[in-house]
C-alpha cells in the first residue's frame, strides 16, 4: 500500500485519491501534520491530462494503452531526473522495448525497421560524443541513462528523430540552466551537472506529436 514520505504513514483510499487527496488535505500529511511536495499533485495531474489526450485521439483500445504507458515512463523519468540525476533502467528500457513493441504492431508514425534504427543511432551518437568529450575534458560530459533514454526515443520517433531531439534538448537546457544561473546570481562551471533527461523527454515528446 502507498504510505506518506515524511512518516510513512499508510494511506487510506481517502488519502490517496489522485490530486483531489492532496488538495483536500492542502498538502500536508494527515497524520504527521508534515507539509507533502506539489510533485506528487503536479505529476498526477499530468498523468490524467496525458491519459485524457490518449483516449481522445486514439480511443479506447491497445494503441490508447501503449501510448498511455509511453507518456506514464516519460512523466515518472522527467521528475526523477529531475530530482535524483538517476534514469532507472527498468524505466527507460521498459520504454525502449514498449516502442519496438508499437512499432512490430504498427502504432507507431514510422515503420519497424526504422523503430530499430532510431534505438540504435539514440544509443550510439550520444555515447560517441560522450566518448570523444571524454577524451578531450578527462571526463563524462553525458550520463549513462541519457545513452538509454535517448535509444528509447529513437524507438518511437525513428532515426531521423535523433539529431532533432538532441539539439533542441541540448538548446532548452543551456537556456534553462543559464536563466536560472542568471537569475540565482550564481556562476556556472563548465564541468557542473544538470539533469538532461527533462529535455531530452520534452523534446522527444515534441518530436513524436509532431509526427502523429
Amino acid at each position: 500500500a502507498s504510505t506518506a514520505p515524511c512518516c510513512g504513514h499508510a494511506l487510506s483510499w481517502r488519502e490517496n485519491v489522485p490530486v483531489i487527496s492532496w488538495l483536500m488535505l492542502r498538502g500536508h500529511c494527515a497524520h504527521c501534520g508534515a507539509q507533502i511536495t506539489p510533485r506528487y499533485m503536479i505529476v498526477e495531474l499530468l498523468t490524467s491530462i496525458a491519459f485524457a489526450w490518449v483516449a481522445w485521439q486514439f480511443g479506447l483500445g491497445l494503441q490508447a494503452l501503449v501510448y498511455a504507458l509511453f507518456l506514464a515512463l516519460a512523466i515518472a523519468l522527467f521528475f526523477i531526473d529531475l530530482e535524483s540525476f538517476l534514469l532507472p533502467d527498468r524505466l527507460t528500457l521498459s520504454m525502449l522495448w514498449l516502442g519496438l513493441v508499437a512499432g512490430t504492431l504498427g502504432y507507431l508514425p514510422v515503420t519497424l525497421s526504422d523503430a530499430i534504427w532510431g534505438a540504435s543511432v539514440g544509443f550510439l551518437l550520444p555515447w560517441s560524443i560522450n566518448q570523444l568529450y571524454r577524451r578531450v575534458r578527462g571526463h563524462d560530459g553525458f550520463g549513462g541513462g541519457d545513452f538509454k533514454l535517448l535509444a528509447a526515443l529513437g524507438a518511437w520517433t525513428g532515426w531521423a528523430g535523433i539529431v532533432p531531439i538532441l539539439c533542441v534538448a541540448s538548446v532548452l537546457g543551456l537556456l534553462v540552466v543559464g536563466v536560472a544561473g542568471i537569475l540565482s546570481r550564481r556562476q556556472l562551471e563548465m564541468t557542473q551537472a544538470f539533469a538532461f533527461g527533462p529535455y531530452l523527454i520534452v523534446s522527444g515528446l515534441s518530436v513524436l506529436l509532431a509526427s502523429l
